[in-house]
């Protein structure tokens, strides 16, 4: 059922997932508990009030039957969230199995499958689930590749229309409606992307993705749109910013270009801000080297650093090293080549505390 990974040519390589001895529980006390990763726990659609009631109940009585699952390398639970909660608060114990993944999209990909194949959702949860399974699917494979395996030759959209029985269309629209889910989500919450999937919100897939496609261009009017779905949705209140102005060399701004899978969703650096344009320093996955790229205003969103804890510390030490005023040309270039990243590379964290050690900075 699940994705395989491909090569050039006839080979297949394995599963994304690969399972470790599940057979073999691992008995845990809550005091030897695993990570909880806010992103995957935030990917699942969550038990209303009287599902998690009921399963509280039955962990009451008859303990946890169910081993919970957990990412080998990372432990990092993935599957059993609301009964992981459940034997916390009651101090209840539990058993783990673990599997092994080849990346985080391999792990939300296995959450997906195993989620649309227990329970019991609503048809906006299945869309947005299915949707959110081509995204991962197609980014993993870095684009559609041919080859002359069976089936090898079918888009990402028709393999899960495939195992779906949906048309290809369908599964198109569901990632379209995704991406617009958590585009509002971004604005409301997690409280306002469940009301959509749960229908509490009163709102159509359409309007759903009509508001999404007015978030950059009508801010205060989305936000507005969802308070009055969600009252802890803040209203925008105060006299928009021009966008431009919000723009500035060197701040952190995220990126939002739905046809560039490359770059959509994620943080970069200003470099320039032009009248129409401004060119951002962002990542290449591939080669780990920075590139710039250029956005028009429209496609670029400022985001407070003070957001980014662990960018904001890398700000704050190479801040302080500035400010001694005693560094050679050398190091200076250092420094202004680390902030054009969001997230430093483990060579460029060592860089960086060369230069604070032989400067004596802790």
């Amino acid at each position: 059922m699940y994705p395989t990974q491909e090569t050039s040519g006839n080979e297949q390589r394995q599963p994304l997932v690969v399972v470790l001895d599940p057979t073999e529980e691992c008995r845990h006390t809550v005091a030897d508990s695993p990570r909880i990763d806010p992103e995957f726990k935030a990917l699942i659609p969550p038990l209303i009030a009287s599902e998690f009631a009921t399963l509280e109940a039955s962990i009451l009585k008859e303990g946890c039957r169910d081993p919970l699952v957990v990412w080998t390398s990372e432990k990092v639970l993935i599957d059993g969230h609301n009964r992981y909660d459940i034997c916390t608060a009651h101090n209840i114990p539990y058993k783990t199995v673990e599997m092994s993944f080849d990346s985080r999209d391999a792990v939300k990909v296995w959450m997906i499958a195993n989620q649309l194949g227990r329970r019991s959702l609503t048809p906006e949860s299945v869309s947005y689930l299915r949707g959110t399974w081509y995204e991962l699917t197609k980014q993993s494979r870095g684009g559609e590749r041919k080859s002359s395996g069976q089936n090898d030759h079918l888009k990402t959209e028709e393999k899960l229309g495939a195992l779906f029985l949906a048309s290809p269309k369908t599964i198109r629209r569901d990632a379209q409606f995704a991406t617009a889910v958590d585009t509002l989500g971004s604005i409301g919450g997690n409280e306002m992307k469940w009301k959509i999937l749960n229908r509490s919100a009163g709102l159509t897939k359409k309007e759903v993705i009509a508001l999404a496609a007015e978030v950059h261009s009508r801010p205060a009017k989305v936000a507005k749109t969802l308070q009055g779905r969600c009252p802890s949705v803040k209203p925008e209140d105060k006299p928009a910013i021009a966008h431009h102005l919000t723009l500035k060399a060197g701040s952190l701004v995220e990126v939002y270009a739905p046809d560039r899978q490359d770059v959509n969703g994620r943080l970069g650096r200003i470099q320039s801000v032009g009248e129409k344009t401004a060119t951002v320093w962002m990542r290449h996955i591939p080669t780990l080297t920075m590139h710039l790229y250029t956005f028009k205003h429209s496609a670029l969103t400022a985001v407070p650093l003070e957001s980014q804890p662990e960018l904001q510390e890398i700000c704050d030490r190479t801040g302080r090293l500035h400010q001694l005023g005693n560094l050679d040309p050398f190091e200076i270039e250092i420094l202004n080549l680390l902030e054009r990243a969001t997230v430093l590379t483990p060579t460029e964290l060592q860089y960086l505390e060369q230069i604070e050690n032989r400067h004596k900075l802790d």
